[in-house]
């Protein structure tokens, strides 16, 4: 099997750096190669108009001095043989994220970086890079512990997209001694007062153990089916469980029952990504 190709972009700030802490996590798994990607921006007028680029001189001085600094932050967590020259270029931080992100099989970055969080949203550039990646995107923000993944949260609402998180929770199975909770919320919040609750839980536990099987039927006793009935909404009762549980690791799918619309992903994976104080794997179906 070829060597992973991870692709870790920054903003160069001391939050966006801390991507490379994480990625170092996933890539000692099976080993892999880290590339450091940075985009400079080129100067516009308020009307959006490009102004001439800097130059040649000062241009060719700018992406030594990030690519230094990319090289720099990479190096205090991984070894500069499992390094790759850093990848510096001009344009929207995103779009070069995306399209770099073709050449590789993860990509991690930070949400917290110049740009930071709007309230119930990811930082732009996260954010887009988690809706036009076809690759898998580990996204991680300051509060999180950052350790080996040993105990990691697999999210399920039971819609084939969901299901599109599986591969990567099988590859960690395949290359780690981790141990899963495939987790699937149940929420009462629209239920209604005079709702079966015990009915819905018995259901709920009874496709939560088929889907168990037939996805993870070689891994017995390391992936553990797990139902959460909650009075709360669907993504605020998963992000409490994550609160409350002591995971390294989460993985989600980007699109469920409720899908991804052309500028945000669906509100349960915005608001894990928000809330969860360990990294979190997002996968586009």
């Amino acid at each position: 099997m070829k060597s992973l190709e991870i692709l870790v972009a920054t903003d160069l700030s001391d939050l966006g750096n801390r991507a490379f802490a994480a990625a170092e996590q996933y890539r000692k798994i099976n080993g892999g190669i880290i590339t450091p990607v940075h985009a400079l921006n080129e100067p516009v007028w308020p009307e959006g108009i490009r102004l001439p680029s800097v130059d040649d001189k000062m241009s060719s001085q700018l992406i030594r001095y990030a690519s230094a600094k990319c090289a720099e932050a990479a190096g205090m967590y991984t070894d500069p043989e499992f390094l790759n020259k850093p990848w510096i270029t001009y344009g929207d931080p995103a779009r070069v994220i995306v399209e770099k992100s073709a050449d590789h099989d993860l990509v991690v970055l930070s949400t917290h970086g110049r740009t930071g969080f709007k309230k119930f949203m990811l930082g732009s550039v996260a954010n887009k890079v988690c809706l036009r990646s076809l690759k898998p995107v580990m996204v991680t923000s300051p509060n999180d512990k950052i350790t080996s993944f040993s105990k990691i949260l697999l999210s399920t609402d039971f819609s084939r997209e969901s299901f599109k998180a599986f591969e990567q929770a099988r590859y960690l199975l395949e290359h780690t001694d981790a141990t899963f909770e495939l987790v699937h919320i149940v929420s009462l919040e629209y239920a209604g007062k005079w709702a079966d609750r015990q009915r819905m839980q018995r259901d709920a536990e009874e496709k939560l153990e088929s889907i168990t099987k037939e996805h993870f039927s070689e891994f017995e006793g390391r992936v553990e089916p797990v139902i959460v009935l909650s009075a709360l909404s669907v993504h605020r009762a998963l992000s409490k469980h994550i609160d409350d549980g002591d995971y390294d690791l989460v993985i989600i799918s980007t699109a469920g029952k409720t899908g991804i619309d052309s500028v945000l992903m669906g509100s349960t994976t915005a608001h894990v990504i928000q809330v969860a104080q360990v990294p979190v794997l997002t996968i586009r179906p």
